[in-house]
């Protein structure tokens, strides 16, 4: 063999093994790009990467709210008045009011010992409910009004006074027809109509709950009393 094409053999194999290497990190390189790539997907997220990082607390404290939570509103007191629905009082006078809110009312009987006292208002309505008025008792607890009862005669008084009590009403939230008797409560107020067939008279009334049972338990305990006529069970 010549010189020249020796020459030429040794710088073909010092090429090649030059160029070999090479070959061989390049073919490593796609591996290492897709397992960086999967590696940056699946590390979290750090803080300052478009979130505010969360507060921190000193040690053995908790960790304060960005915000307060708003104060919770005061639940509204209720009105001291008659629920919507019931009556207000009667005769334009309302329940707790003195008997000296209508000059027309007459003292009729009192007793200091149980703190009532029973008025008459010969002014006062001539009709309940659309019946006659025979006679109306106006009662007082400790000079505060709480019940008022009505006499009416006869049959068709009675019947008128319960047709006007349940149309104005509505439906007895209890009763006994075969005894005549009927009852309404709207929230503090309670509604009786009844009829004595024996006497030919019946009675409305209307008792203020929150006034008569204050009146009552001073019954129970000894320090008032009243007529039993003049009281519901």
């Amino acid at each position: 063999m010549s010189f020249a094409p020796r020459l030429v053999a040794i710088v073909l194999l010092v090429f090649v093994a030059a160029c070999a290497p090479a070959a061989r990190n390049g073919a490593k390189t796609p591996a290492k790009s897709a397992q960086s790539a999967a590696s940056a997907k699946s590390a979290p997220a750090k803080p300052g990467s478009g979130k505010p990082a969360p507060a921190t607390s000193a040690p053995g404290k908790p960790a304060l709210p960005q915000s307060a939570p708003p104060a919770a509103a005061a639940p509204a007191l209720p009105e001291a008045t008659a629920t919507t629905g019931a009556p207000a009082g009667y005769g334009g006078i309302p329940w707790g009011a003195p008997a000296s809110s209508q000059p027309g009312l007459a003292q009729s009987d009192a007793s200091p010992e149980s703190g009532t006292t029973t008025c008459l208002w010969p002014q006062g309505p001539k009709e309940v409910a659309g019946a006659p008025v025979r006679e109306a008792f106006y009662e007082f607890f400790k000079n505060q009004f709480y019940h008022v009862w009505i006499n009416f005669d006869g049959m068709a008084a009675y019947e008128t006074a319960l047709a006007g009590l349940t149309r104005t009403y509505g439906p007895p939230s209890q009763e006994n027809r075969e005894k005549y008797y009927h009852a309404w409560t709207l929230g503090d107020v309670n509604i009786y109509c009844a009829f004595h067939p024996d006497l030919n008279e019946g009675d409305v009334s209307f008792f203020y709950q929150p006034l008569y049972e204050r009146m009552k338990a001073a019954r129970q305990a000894g320090t008032a009393k009243t007529p039993g006529r003049r009281a519901k069970p």
